[in-house]
């Protein structure tokens, strides 16, 4: 019977379904978060300018952050079902970007519970969004309905922002 069970473990050991990489994928509020070590971030502090991903790489128009904060998976969904509501309902199939991604958690412990007995479990994601960071950008539309489509989205963010489309001059379309 040992040698049964020994046998087994090396036919297995040999398949190659074995070898995959164990990259476990968890839902949460809808966006796919991968299997992290330590999940359970620190708080830290956003500060400053952004001076990487401040520019439009994939779309002509896009939706800027004016102010740093940390803005949640479902505010992030929420910005882009707008964009891809009125995208759509203009006609000619134009594409969305979303240029930032909730990788951070942040814990909360229940109500009236004592001090003690660890961190919190995780309650929400949030991505971290400096001043001047591109949250989504949009091309293959209409300069009015890209207006129209980008003012809606910042109304969904809670920080001031502002639409910019991709000019040599970097033209404004307007701030809310």
């Amino acid at each position: 019977m040992a040698m049964a069970i020994a046998a087994n473990i090396f036919r297995s050991l040999r398949s190659p379904s074995s070898i995959t990489l164990n990259q476990s994928i968890r839902f949460f509020n809808g966006v796919n978060i991968q299997k992290m070590k330590f999940p359970k971030y620190r708080k830290g502090r956003i500060e400053g300018v952004r001076d990487g991903g401040n520019e439009i790489c994939f779309g002509k128009y896009a939706l800027q952050a004016l102010e740093p904060a940390r803005i949640s998976s479902k505010q992030i969904e929420a910005g882009r079902r707008a964009l891809q509501m009125n995208v759509r309902r203009g006609g000619k199939g134009g594409k969305v970007w979303v240029r930032v991604f909730p990788y951070k958690s942040v814990t909360a412990k229940p109500s009236e519970t004592r001090m003690g007995r660890g961190k919190g479990a995780i309650s929400y994601w949030v991505a971290p969004v400096k001043a001047g960071q591109i949250i989504y950008e949009m091309g293959g539309v209409t300069e009015s309905l890209a207006k129209r489509a980008i003012q809606i989205a910042g109304s969904k963010m809670p920080i001031l922002t502002r639409s910019i489309i991709r000019d040599p001059q970097t033209k404004e379309i307007g701030i809310r």
